[in-house]
């Protein structure tokens, strides 16, 4: 079955590699009004600099964003724009395997998982982590990076950083709903395992 449309709302992709493996990470966006080439293009520049200027610095120099994709989620045939961005990680040393991964839960004023969000960060270097624990610090530092992008407005004019919600207790929304990002943190301070990022699968 195709997703249904989600009002006024977009996806932006960050798209990288690390070790020959595709690595994505998703972020949702809903605008104040309707969603347009203008104001797509202008939020995946936006993202693109938050990714050289903000993530990238904090990761492996083993991993390296290629582009950021904005698709239209509110129309199945609305504009998809791409953006290269192509930028190593900053810092000098060896990153922990390609599974291996920092999560960061992105909350909204909203309980239950509907109204959750992750992004599983790649590329988290060995020097931040002992044995499975992340270095506090890193941490710290990580959620501030996440944290810049909530707020209506406050990261890309007329966007709103959000959680797409398509199902409410196993029924399908219709239409699905956006809801408000106002917290990002990390459940514990151990690694997490993403294993469609081993070498020979995907992203």
């Amino acid at each position: 079955m195709p997703e249904l449309p989600v009002p006024q709302a977009a996806l932006l992709q960050i798209e990288g590699r690390m070790d020959g493996q595709m690595t994505l990470n998703d972020l949702t966006f809903v605008n104040s009004g309707a969603v347009t080439i203008a104001n797509l293009s202008a939020l995946v520049v936006a993202i693109g600099t938050w990714v050289s200027g903000s993530l990238a610095p904090q990761l492996s120099e083993d991993w390296s964003s290629l582009r950021v994709i904005g698709t239209d989620l509110s129309d199945p045939v609305g504009p998809r724009i791409e953006n290269s961005v192509v930028v190593t990680g900053g810092v000098a040393s060896e990153s922990a395997p390609n599974n291996v991964a920092a999560c960061v839960s992105f909350r909204t004023a909203q309980r239950g998982r509907s109204g959750r969000g992750r992004n599983y960060v790649p590329g988290i270097p060995n020097v931040n982590i002992t044995l499975n624990t992340i270095d506090s610090t890193y941490i710290t530092n990580l959620l501030t990076i996440y944290a810049a992008l909530i707020g209506a407005g406050t990261f890309s004019a007329g966007w709103q950083w959000c959680v797409v919600s398509r199902f409410l207790n196993g029924a399908q929304r219709t239409p699905p709903i956006t809801i408000p990002i106002v917290d990002v943190t990390m459940v514990g301070t151990s690694v997490r395992s993403m294993r469609s990022r081993e070498v020979g699968h995907g992203a």
